[in-house]
């Protein structure tokens, strides 16, 4: 009830649900990072490539300065949930195709954003913003596509350059 659904640490973690009932009672979904109990400090942190296929998941995700976030929600699955809302992770990447969907639950901060199919004008119609802003690092390669400018969310919120 008190820690992450997933915790990675010291390794990299390929997770791909799809199908599956999964509940985060403490709210954290997937937690990436160092612990003094496994690898070299300061080269402990960890990775996670999560792929969501047809899922529907809750629950935060985060990672501190030394692991990564790599999501990727495809065939209509849901996220509800930040990721990386204190901004500590050494990368946070997601992807989205067309029929999925993230609801955003509190301010979040993304290295790079990959949703082509969800961007109408100034407006991303599959990210569910409720009043919240999510940055994107606008100085990446792989955001060139968003352009360095601010788009509107459903409900209200913003994805805007970081920087």
């Amino acid at each position: 009830e008190t820690g992450p659904l997933f915790f990675v640490t010291n390794s990299t973690a390929n997770i791909h649900l799809s199908g599956v009932e999964v509940t985060a009672a403490s709210g954290t979904l997937v937690q990436a990072g160092a612990t003094e109990r496994w690898g070299v400090s300061g080269a402990n942190g960890g990775t996670v490539n999560l792929t969501a296929d047809a899922q529907t998941l809750a629950g935060d995700l985060v990672a501190d300065s030394i692991s990564s976030l790599n999501i990727t929600l495809t065939n209509s699955a849901s996220l509800a949930g930040a990721i990386n809302a204190d901004g500590a992770a050494q990368s946070a990447a997601l992807t989205l195709d067309a029929s999925s969907v993230w609801t955003v639950t509190a301010d979040s901060i993304l290295s790079t954003l990959s949703d082509t199919d969800g961007i109408e004008g100034t407006n991303i119609v599959n990210i569910v913003g409720n009043g919240h802003t999510v940055y994107y690092d606008a100085s990446l390669e792989a955001n060139q596509a968003l352009g360095g400018l601010t788009y509107t969310l459903v409900n209200g919120g913003e994805l805007k350059p970081l920087n």
